[in-house]
């Protein structure tokens, strides 16, 4: 089996730790040769852990650029590795926070691109912990794979672009042509974007099953409220999602929490589960307008 070649995007924030942490798994990453990776560092409030995080990528011969925290945006500084620093045909985006749960996670994510099947892919994501989050990602990461393609819009609705750039494989010739995250400054999603802008062009993306990583966030209510305000704005700000219905795919995943929470007897998430959702639409609404 010929290894498949990739360049890394992991952009950083105050995460010396989890990326010293990620270097050292790469090395158990089977049939996969890493070319380059790149590390946009946001310098935060800790000066200190951001020196140290590139005395690491200098350690680790990895390319590195900064970015101040005004500037910071999940599209522009993963646009800007993926088209300015990268030099693979295909990019592997990750976020400081996962675990790469197998040996064999990064290749099952870009064999499907490797093979010219679809030109974009994105991971299962777990969480062991039996709470809010794990449940969500229960209901948005299936066991099985499926495949994204324009024929499936009318069925799935908002649902069809679903996406992650947590871990995510891209055809970088496909990314460019397309204008990537046509070059917004958004403060979430640009993943749906991208989908959005791949499917309607009439390429395919598949959710890949088999490619496992660890991830999730225990939010306190606060930083909630923000990441769902963040994802209402985007939703003002694009205006392409307009037409899609929104509130099915919400409620959906709302009751099925609700329900298999009330299965394991999991009574935290059960008493949780009604200021978690409300903050959520609150929120979102908010940020809409």
């Amino acid at each position: 089996m010929s290894l498949i070649k990739v360049d890394l995007v992991i952009p950083v924030l105050d995460g010396y730790s989890e990326l010293k942490s990620l270097f050292e798994s790469f090395k158990k990453q089977e049939n996969i040769q890493i070319v380059n990776i790149v590390v946009p560092i946001t310098i935060g409030d800790d000066a200190n852990n951001a020196n140290k995080t590139k005395e690491l990528c200098k350690e680790q011969s990895a390319i590195y650029f900064e970015v101040l925290k005004k500037d910071f945006c999940h599209s522009l500084i993963r646009e800007k590795a993926i088209t300015e620093y990268c030099k693979s045909d295909i990019v592997i985006l990750l976020t400081q926070d996962i675990k790469l749960t197998y040996s064999n996670s990064m290749y099952n994510l870009v064999k499907d691109i490797a093979s010219g099947e679809v030109v974009y892919t994105f991971g299962h994501q777990t969480c062991s912990k039996r709470n809010i989050e794990h449940y969500v990602r229960e209901f948005n990461y299936p066991k099985a794979s499926y495949i994204a393609s324009k024929d499936k819009i009318e069925k799935c609705q908002i649902k069809a672009f679903f996406a992650s750039d947590v871990f995510a494989g891209v055809d970088r010739k496909t990314f460019i042509k397309l204008g990537g995250y046509q070059g917004l400054k958004l403060p979430t999603n640009e993943d749906m974007l991208y989908m959005h802008s791949l499917l309607t062009n009439g390429y395919k993306a598949k959710y890949c099953a088999d490619a496992v990583i660890e991830h999730y966030h225990s939010l306190p209510a606060k930083k909630l409220y923000k990441r769902y305000y963040d994802a209402g704005r985007f939703f003002k700000m694009v205006g392409i999602f307009d037409k899609y219905n929104k509130n099915s795919s919400g409620k959906k995943l709302a009751f099925y929490i609700l329900k298999e929470a009330l299965k394991h007897f999991d009574l935290i998430t059960v008493i949780r589960w009604p200021f978690n959702m409300m903050i959520r639409y609150i929120a979102m609404k908010r940020g809409s307008r």
